[in-house]
């Protein structure tokens, strides 16, 4: 700061100030200074200053540091708790009380969001809280493809470059590097994107990208062959704004420059992937087209695009004064987003262009519009379910031609949020229980074979199915207080781990009220099968293909998600789970001209029901708040357990 000062004092125009004009600026100077503090996070060792008074999860931010926040800094999820070691903070101690326990506030933890940094300050961020590598899926099925790809290479032989464009009505759509001799077009139709020096012809790569709300799969994709070369992924940069999307969109809509932090966010990510991709043996020049799918507000982001005529309640064009119910669907067009590489800032070809698969509406993406298209129900006589589970359960109902679909707000239960020890699939995580008895010991799987720190959703749904096959709970979700492991302690609660076996230093439990927001998670995805089958006159009996897709989907235990009553029995229907259906969409859309029409087919076709105000969903969802739910849906479960 003195340093600074003797500068600005060595300049000649400023010795001309007056002393009141010196006195001044001083006092601005060193409030400035007094009021810039410096926030050191550990075990990273990444440090940022900051204005005294912003919260511990807004410099994390700031930082790059990653800190969980399913809520995205609202106080509500309790999930961003660090270790204050040393410094003056000022914190909601109801939140503090609601979130952590005695010995926890007594040791310095502090819920960050709600945690203002008064002075410097050293943050210690504990296991449970950092934002470890997710477990993510990049398997897919692929169904038979046949290889057009929208992007080719011609190459010309001992020629002059305008003899050729006007000989072959073909469009020059950029600036040659070479004119005449041995050169490769690069064309997209009939425009000519680059112009290499002799043959290149066998370099010819694509993109095929999964974009999801916490993680992007990528993969480098040779289009004259559609083998796939290498997959990758990484966390969405998103995440420090939030784990949940809305947390996302209040930002986009509440700061001025929001939708341009998350796209940057977005596609900084993406080019630290295309970087580890590449490897050094493929030139970031090579790749000529990029194509992805997620759902609808992430593909907006990823494109720098507003979301907020999605949440608006009029048609654009409408007087304000109208009001329209039917928004989520009305004010999306059901096209592709396009848009430039270079535009999107994003680390390919500068004429590449990037292409979104279309969504169906608000809450129904192109990241389902893809696991329609891997999967091929459109095309089958069968009769075939489709289930995206996620934060929003995306539910479709299709056969030859036609297609009917719904989302429901499942909610991020099995997520980790509002879960007290629940996380995403993270390393630490509990991701499959087995309980051998009433009395017995959880056997526990912990991704990647260390100690447990928290119960990932695949966990989730095998411990409520283990309690319940096992009378640990009853057919109500009621934890039955004379089970050994079951104890009271503010609420009753089922001890899974115990504190000296766990990675956190406490016990790792499922509680009361853990149970019934599971229990709420599913029935609304349950509910809205049901309602779509009613709908369409069919029973259980008529599914003969059900199609689980994403990485939820993937890693569950389909028949316990069945006996705690996530969707029905189908005793015609033969199960796939068919992994990352989104990712496999992109596939086939970047390596089949043909597919990439039928994917903005499908995108027309597909009817959507809104059940936010239909009566019979609300009937369902009340009828499927138990173990496993509605008699005639789960007749065998019934039989067994009940």
């Amino acid at each position: 700061m003195y340093n600074i000062l003797m500068v600005f004092l060595s300049i000649p125009s400023v010795r001309i100030f007056s002393g009141k004009d010196i006195n001044t600026f001083l006092r601005v100077f060193f409030f400035m200074a007094h009021n810039t503090i410096t926030i050191t996070f550990l075990p990273s060792g990444k440090r940022v200053k900051v204005e005294k008074g912003i919260d511990i999860l807004s410099a994390a931010q700031k930082a790059k540091e990653g800190i969980r926040s399913l809520c995205g800094g609202k106080g509500a999820c309790g999930k961003c708790i660090v270790l204050v070691n040393n410094g003056v903070t000022e914190k909601s101690e109801e939140l503090q009380k609601r979130f952590l326990s005695k010995e926890r506030r007594e040791k310095g933890f502090v819920i960050a969001c709600r945690t203002k940094a008064l002075s410097d300050l050293e943050v210690f961020i504990p296991p449970e809280t950092r934002l470890e590598k997710q477990q993510i899926l990049s398997d897919f099925v692929v169904t038979r493809n046949d290889l057009f790809p929208l992007v080719r290479k011609e190459f010309v032989s001992n020629s002059f470059l305008p003899e050729i464009i006007a000989s072959r009505n073909y469009n020059l759509s950029c600036s040659p590097d070479v004119e005449e001799g041995d050169f490769t077009l690069v064309l997209r139709g009939k425009d000519v994107i680059a112009v290499e020096e002799g043959n290149t012809s066998d370099k010819l790569y694509g993109l095929a990208v999964d974009i999801g709300t916490t993680s992007i799969v990528a993969a480098l994709v040779d289009l004259n062959t559609g083998r796939i070369l290498n997959i990758t992924s990484d966390y969405n940069g998103q995440i420090i704004y939030g784990e949940e999307i809305l947390s996302r969109v209040e930002l986009s809509r509440k700061k001025d420059d929001g939708v341009s932090l998350l796209k940057e966010a977005v596609i900084g990510s993406l080019n630290r992937i295309i970087h580890e991709l590449l490897n050094e043996y493929v030139s970031p020049e090579m790749i000529y087209d990029v194509v992805t799918a997620g759902n609808t507000i992430m593909s907006h982001f990823f494109h720098g695009k507003s979301v907020d005529y999605l949440f608006s309640q009029k048609k654009p064009g409408e007087n304000s004064s109208k009001e329209n119910l039917k928004t989520l669907q009305s004010n999306l067009n059901r096209a592709p987003l396009v848009t430039p590489a270079y535009e999107l800032g994003l680390n390919v070809n500068k004429n590449a262009m990037v292409y979104s698969l279309p969504s169906v509406g608000k809450f129904l993406g192109g990241d389902v519009i893809g696991d329609i298209i891997s999967s091929n129900m459109i095309n089958s006589m069968e009769i075939s379910l489709l289930i995206d589970l996620g934060t929003n359960g995306e539910i479709v109902i299709g056969s030859e031609g036609w297609a009917i679909s719904t989302s429901v707000a499942s909610g991020p239960a099995f997520e980790g949020y509002e879960i007290k020890y629940g996380s995403r699939a993270v390393e630490g995580a509990i991701d499959h229980v087995i309980i051998e008895g009433y009395d017995a010991k959880p056997r526990i799987n912990v991704i990647g074979n260390v100690k447990p720190k928290s119960i990932c959703g695949s966990g989730l749904i095998d411990l409520l199915a283990e309690l319940f096959k096992n009378g640990i709970v009853d057919f109500t979700g009621k934890l039955d207080k004379s089970n050994p492991r079951v104890r009271n302690d503010q609420q009753m609660e089922y001890v899974v781990v115990e504190k000296d076996e766990s990675a956190i230093g406490q016990e790792i439990t499922l509680s009361q009220k853990d149970i019934e927001t599971l229990l709420e998670s599913k029935a609304a995805v349950c509910a809205g099968i049901s309602v779509l089958l009613k709908k369409l006159a069919f029973s259980i009996q008529d599914i003969e293909k059900v199609y689980i897709a994403g990485g939820f989907g993937y890693y569950i235990n389909v028949e316990n998600a069945t006996t705690i009553g996530l969707f029905p029995e189908f005793p015609n229907g033969e199960v796939i789970q068919i992994g990352n259906g989104s990712l496999s969409g992109s596939y086939l859309a970047l390596t089949s001209v043909k597919k990439r029409q039928m994917v903005e087919t499908v995108a027309k076709l597909v009817s959507y029901i809104d059940l936010s105000t239909d009566p019979e969903f609300f009937e369902e969802y009340n009828g499927a708040l138990v173990l496993p739910g509605k008699e005639e849906l789960f007749p065998t479960i019934y039989t067994r357990y009940i």
